[in-house]
């Protein structure tokens, strides 16, 4: 099944790449070589449109990213047969899916980066409350966290349309780090102040305006995060036509 999966995604990433991108949109991109390419990753995310895991898929940090997708999405004819071809991890919202986690667990253990939206469902207006899920999956793998902001997806294909150009998108990676554990044990009281921290790190990485309940970056904090984490970058690199413009990157 992996053997079918690798080239069916590279196909699309090659459509991706060279039809949406070239025609409907450009893309901005800052932080790649946040990604390790190595060890257990976990992509912790916001989740604004549809078109958010298209973007993530399209990477390649030298594997592949397999996200989370809402069991409807299985049901759906058009989203049925991407999340089916590209071999998505059915869950579950709104309950404790047992399955979805493990089949999360076995994909970080065999070296795929997952693609997580903490939220557990799109939110247009801004970042909701961090669900603990994310932060047991982590823990649980000892995986690497790169905290990974998206914008400007909210309206496509609508924008498209409208003004008949390509829809600006953004997507930023911050800083990696672990959640800290203490003689190897999982901290389930811990979870949600975990969760928390790792969204305002999300947060940062975002426009004021889409950070939502996580605005007030003042009441951050990092008591859980360990940020010293070593990693090799991917040597996969990305096109230096969608580099974020320099008026709009993160200061150092």
């Amino acid at each position: 099944h992996e053997r079918i999966y690798s080239w069916r995604r590279r196909l699309f990433r090659w459509g991706i790449w060279n039809l949406l991108y070239r025609f409907w949109i450009k893309l901005h991109v800052e932080g790649w070589e946040n990604i390790p390419a190595q060890g257990p990753v976990v992509m912790m995310g916001n989740h604004i449109s549809f078109l958010d895991p298209v973007v993530m898929i399209s990477f390649y940090p030298d594997r592949d990213i397999v996200p989370l997708a809402k069991i409807e999405a299985f049901d759906q004819p058009i989203m049925r047969y991407f999340v089916n071809h590209w071999g998505a991890i059915p869950v579950h919202r709104g309950e404790v899916d047992l399955k979805a986690l493990k089949s999360s667990l076995e994909h970080l253990r065999q070296g795929f980066v997952v693609m997580l939206y903490a939220e557990g469902t799109r939110s247009k207006t801004g970042l909701t409350k961090g669900q603990e899920g994310s932060a047991y999956i982590a823990l649980k793998t000892n995986a690497t966290v790169v905290p990974v902001a998206i914008w400007g997806t909210r309206d496509f294909p609508f924008s498209w349309w409208r003004q008949f150009r390509r829809t600006q998108v953004y997507v930023r990676f911050g800083r990696p780090f672990r959640f800290k554990t203490e003689d190897g044990k999982l901290p389930r009281d811990k979870f949600g102040e975990m969760t928390d921290e790792a969204m305002y790190q999300i947060a940062r990485l975002l426009p004021p305006e889409w950070r939502g309940i996580y605005a007030d970056l003042d009441r951050a904090t990092t008591h859980h995060l360990d940020f010293d984490v070593n990693w090799e970058p991917a040597e996969h690199t990305i096109p230096n036509r969608v580099q974020m413009p320099a008026e709009l990157k993160m200061p150092v």
